[in-house]
């Protein structure tokens, strides 16, 4: 019942995309083309009813080992908790020379078949992103601050004045 699901919120993310006709090939993957930039890859895993996406970021690691130390520093970094990987994380396959970005949406019973639709666009966003991020690096420049992609185009939360902490002293709030 939860390859369905997976169908039914692919059946969704193509219409968004205006490109129907997407479906799952006898691996449960399918793979499309962004703007011939990058891959965007889809698995439905049946034993976890979950729906991976995933894009490579680097096909190619650096040679020079204090860029491959950075970048992987700066990977490291991003992923801590998810903050800046869409709630996923990196991973890299050394022999391959390939770093990947991935993300797991529940697509077992329940959820709706727009969950893809409305998770893609934030995916996509980051990938791009950490693209940019990984090819500066790799050129040695320093990369450009990660910002979050803001839902709905809202601004970023108010920052507070110099030297205040949230909630007081200590940036904690007494309940």
């Amino acid at each position: 019942m939860s390859f369905e699901n997976a169908k039914a919120n692919l059946k969704e993310f193509s219409k968004e995309l205006n490109l129907e006709g997407l479906g799952f090939d006898e691996n449960n993957t399918c793979i499309l083309g962004i703007d011939n930039t990058f891959s965007l890859h889809l698995t439905y895993e049946p034993n976890s009813d979950r729906l991976y996406l995933y894009s490579p970021l680097l096909d190619g690691l650096p040679k020079d080992d204090k860029i491959l130390l950075k970048l992987y520093q700066r990977l490291l970094e991003g992923s801590m908790l998810g903050g800046q990987m869409a709630g996923g994380g990196v991973g890299l396959a050394v022999k391959e020379e390939l770093i990947l970005l991935h993300c797991v949406l529940d697509v077992g019973l329940g959820v709706d078949a727009s969950a893809l639709r409305r998770f893609a666009p934030l995916f996509v966003e980051t990938v791009e992103k950490w693209r940019k991020i990984v090819t500066d690096i790799c050129a040695g420049k320093e990369p450009e601050p990660f910002t979050l992609p803001m839902p709905g185009g809202a601004k970023p939360p108010m920052q507070l004045p110099s030297g205040e902490q949230p909630g007081g002293p200590g940036g904690f709030v007494k309940v």
